[in-house]
């Protein structure tokens, strides 16, 4: 698109050229990824699935800074951070009818409530390191227990209580995190790429594949080179793999219905549709469906999910498909015009708020996080006691 053209379209357009930028995209996949990091670590802490105790505590972990890195995107969006203040001062008489105001909520209690479950998993811990440690280091870890330090079978019975609560009432919390992102899209009734009743599941489907994506990428660095076994878990990576590609297949199948039904039953603003995927054919059938998707599938649903150099490319590829997805749909999305011929262009600033220097930024407070947090709580002596079978890394 030239300039002029540019200048014509932006002039002819009753809607702004790009409302929500490349913050958006990324908020979305850390808030997706920290749920499905939630969700795995309950098959352990709710449903009792023994195979994945090892993980569980990690997985929780990954949940937490997922979701503490994620608003940062939100509040770089907003161009002045004081303006977060205005999601608590107004507003709250359109709660019912608010999505954006039920985030507010949620990305406040989500993390807290990961918060004390991951204490409650790790108060022995905590116990053991105050009693063999002196001065502050054995005050911070008295801190972190609570001033609990009750050792008993009964104290610990408590903790795996309190933890199987908050395990239960996280899950529908994690659904609801990242559900009520994709409902502000599905309820944007001018955009025909969002306007669906399908979008919250689509982006829970997704988040799934994205969140097992990168713990297959993850937990391995972990075990390989922090943990105390110095040993990967080829078979918890062929259990992941397996996992993401029964994720994978219900990816796929709310996608299908989500462009069937649009691309079908949809008015005349289907017909826009057709030319956005026209457009884009290449990138979101050989890239997003074939790549990212279709390829990590059958690898987890056959003997490949048994050499892990390929589950590892298959979750990077994922976690990267799942972005580029959250990506086509916010930005795409926008793309489409309401009143004009054209379609909208937008390509993100290197430097500055909303833009790729940001999105670099924002992942590497990720990483500060992980770091910070993997050095606070003693996950490897949890996971290492999960294969030994300790009773107190129920």
């Amino acid at each position: 698109m030239d300039n002029a053209s540019h200048i014509l379209t932006l002039i002819s357009s009753v809607t702004l050229e790009k409302p929500w930028g490349i913050d958006i995209p990324n908020y979305f996949w850390f808030t997706g990824s920290s749920a499905a990091a939630f969700i795995i670590s309950s098959f352990a802490h709710v449903f009792g699935w023994k195979q994945y105790k090892p993980i569980a505590g990690v997985s929780l972990l990954m949940a937490f800074v997922l979701l503490v890195a994620a608003p940062l995107n939100l509040i770089d969006d907003l161009r002045q951070p004081g303006r977060i203040l205005n999601f608590f001062l107004y507003g709250w008489e359109n709660f019912p009818t608010s999505p954006m105001k039920w985030g507010v909520l949620l990305l406040m209690s989500y993390p807290i409530l990961i918060f004390f479950e991951a204490q409650s998993l790790y108060r022995v811990y905590f116990v053991k390191q105050a009693q063999k440690s002196q001065g502050m280091t054995k005050l911070f870890n008295t801190l972190l227990a609570f001033g609990n330090m009750d050792l008993s079978q009964e104290a610990q019975e408590k903790d795996h209580k309190k933890g199987y609560i908050l395990g239960a009432i996280g899950i529908p919390l994690a659904l609801s995190v990242h559900g009520y992102t994709g409902y502000i899209l599905g309820a944007v009734h001018a955009n025909v790429m969002w306007h669906t009743p399908l979008m919250p599941i689509i982006f829970l489907a997704s988040a799934m594949v994205s969140g097992t994506g990168l713990l297959i990428i993850l937990i391995p660095l972990f075990q390989r080179f922090l943990s105390e076994r110095k040993r990967v878990d080829t078979d918890m990576v062929a259990t992941l793999a397996r996992l993401l590609a029964w994720f994978i297949v219900a990816d796929l199948v709310m996608r299908f219905l989500w462009l069937t039904f649009s691309l079908t039953f949809a008015n005349e603003e289907k017909y826009a549709l057709y030319r956005f995927f026209e457009l884009h054919f290449e990138d979101t059938f050989w890239i997003d469906y074939v790549l990212c998707l279709f390829i990590p599938m059958i690898i987890g649903f056959t003997k490949l999910r048994y050499m892990p150099f390929v589950v590892y490319f298959g979750g990077i590829i994922t976690a990267i498909g799942v972005w580029i997805f959250r990506w086509n749909t916010v930005i795409g999305g926008q793309e489409i015009p309401r009143t004009t011929a054209g379609f909208l262009h937008y390509s993100p600033p290197i430097f500055g708020q909303d833009s790729i220097i940001a999105i670099v930024s924002n992942w590497g407070i990720l990483v500060a996080l992980i770091c910070a947090v993997l050095l606070v709580f003693p996950w490897d002596e949890e996971m290492n006691d999960c294969y030994k079978g300790d009773s107190h890394a129920k």
